[in-house]
């Protein structure tokens, strides 16, 4: 599946994410990397979690949007470290597809 953004956009990118095709225990987590192109957030700082969708919620400011490559694909890519130490990546890479925009000005 690919996801589409335009250049210039910001909202919460919803992540959902799955350990052994069941709901990810929340409460084992210290942290979550969350990787899009060069633009990196990571939970609890930068991103936040949502107990009643079961998703992360990846703010994506203009800024982070006007550096993703103009009409082309970039990587989304996740890693969970869980509270014991363990660091797990997603088995699957996400590609999501940039649309240029004609305004490269933060409104």
């Amino acid at each position: 599946m690919s996801i589409k953004l335009k250049q210039g956009d910001r909202f919460a990118l919803p992540v959902k994410i799955a350990v052994n095709g069941g709901a990810l225990p929340v409460e084992e987590v210290e942290a979550v990397e969350f990787r899009l192109g060069e633009v990196r957030k990571v939970y609890p700082e930068d991103v936040t979690y949502d107990a009643e969708t079961g998703c992360f919620q990846m703010p994506l400011l203009q800024e982070d949007t006007f550096s993703l490559p103009a009409d082309d694909a970039v990587q989304f890519d996740v890693r969970v470290k869980f509270r014991g130490g363990a660091v797990i990546g997603t088995q699957k890479v996400t590609m999501i597809v940039t649309v240029d925009a004609l305004s490269e000005r933060v409104i």
